[in-house]
């Protein structure tokens, strides 16, 4: 609901007392993230038994990060977006590990929803226009709760189901741990430190990331189970462990290996699941090489859909170009040059010029491919390529401006919102 009507009355008094009130509550989003770990202490005993460490550098971060997102979140108003809170999933599988129940989960974030609720409604003030507003805070507070408690039990729930089925698994809170560097538990730096000495000489990641379906654990073991037999035959020391939606595997290479068989496998896993996304990170060495590894797998298969080919996997090196293209300061410029003259224009007419212009591209500027791939007549395809030109003043006929187009069309298909 936008916050101009909130009030039903469209006061611009309403909207700044909710900027005054955001405004206020980051101010105070450390002292608050702090305040709120002393009531989890006090209130709940699985949080005074975590190491200060754990609650300095995770749980007080997990509630001051809560806090940003929820400003962020209620600055154009109180309409909770059905967003996809990757950092949210995560901390609630690293509270498995660190033995925390998911009821006293759940309840932290009932705490906190209460504390920055009162506070939020503190900062309003007692007069009719703060009275409405922490009303609508209520309202937004407690859907906002409802879906976090939904995102939190999936993520605890299958975290569980994962560690107590496949107890060779690498552990969530580990893998954390190798893949930022950063400590999730005492337990898991001993077992990273431990780890670490088997990470040694040539290495590949591949990331395989599985949709959450009707059963979302079920599809997380099936995947655990797949990528070991795929992988751990062919692997001098072969890891793997959920993360959010997608299985990590770390496969550690014979001496003189290139990788080759570890790519055919990944393509034959990709092959056997079609749901599955299938990324592929460089050549690494070392738990360094760990990161940065992940880092090309995740990317691949985050970006892979743009070129996605049935039955295969997605290299680093295949999205190379999306990287690039999505790293330019002058993405706007590419756009507005390439594709979104077309985009406009097949919106009006339904001209269908960027598919044709696609399929040009596809088809290595083939106009009989591209015409049959589009199921037209080869003059028809002509015909559009002219227009094309007519709208973006590149021509499709000559190297340089085809080239600039293909990159547009590149990047909008590999980033559209952009």
């Amino acid at each position: 609901m936008p916050v101009e009507t909130l009030n039903g009355r469209g006061d611009s008094a309403y909207a700044q007392r909710l900027a005054a009130v955001l405004q206020q509550l980051r101010a105070r989003r450390q002292e608050l993230g702090h305040s709120l770990v002393d009531e989890y202490k006090t209130v709940l005993a699985e949080y005074r038994e975590l190491p200060e460490s754990v609650l300095i550098r995770d749980v007080t971060d997990a509630a001051v990060q809560n806090i940003e997102y929820l400003v962020d979140t209620f600055s154009s108003g109180f309409d909770v977006p059905d967003d996809d809170i990757e950092w949210i999933r995560r901390s609630a599988a690293r509270r498995v590990h660190q033995h925390v129940s998911l009821p006293s989960l759940l309840r932290t974030y009932r705490l906190w929803g209460n504390r920055i609720w009162r506070t939020m409604a503190e900062f309003a003030g007692d007069d009719p226009v703060g009275k409405q507003l922490a009303i609508d805070a209520a309202d937004a507070m407690m859907e906002y709760l409802d879906r976090v408690s939904s995102d939190l039990s999936r993520a605890y729930l299958r975290e569980s189901t994962v560690s107590a089925v496949d107890g060779q698994a690498l552990r969530t809170d580990v893998l954390e741990t190798v893949l930022t560097g950063e400590p999730v538990s005492e337990r898991a730096r001993r077992q990273a430190a431990v780890l670490a000495t088997s990470l040694r000489g040539q290495l590949m990641v591949v990331v395989v990331q599985v949709p959450e379906l009707d059963h979302p654990m079920a599809g997380a073991q099936v995947a655990v189970l797949a990528v070991r037999d795929q992988f751990a035959p062919l692997s001098r020391t072969f890891l793997a462990g959920p993360r959010d939606h997608e299985i990590v595997c770390i496969c550690v290479l014979d001496y003189g290996e290139d990788g080759t068989r570890i790519e055919s496998a990944s393509h034959a896993l990709a092959a056997s699941e079609p749901a599955w996304t299938v990324g592929i990170g460089r050549l690494a060495e070392g738990v360094d090489g760990v990161k940065r590894s992940y880092a090309e797998a995740h990317e691949a298969a985050e970006l892979g859909f743009s070129i996605r080919r049935p039955e295969r996997a997605i290299r680093f090196t295949d999205v190379l170009l999306d990287q690039i293209l999505r790293s330019t300061r002058h993405i706007d410029a590419l756009l507005e040059e390439t594709v979104r003259p077309l985009i406009d224009y097949d919106q009006r007419k339904n001209a269908e010029l960027l598919p044709t212009l696609r399929a040009y591209i596809n088809a290595n500027f083939s106009l009989t491919k591209a015409a049959a791939e589009l199921t037209v007549n080869p003059n028809t395809v002509v015909y559009r390529l002219r227009r094309i030109h007519t709208l973006t003043h590149r021509d499709p006929m000559t190297v340089d401006d085809l080239l600039l187009l293909a990159l547009g069309v590149r990047l909008w298909d590999s980033a559209p919102p952009l």
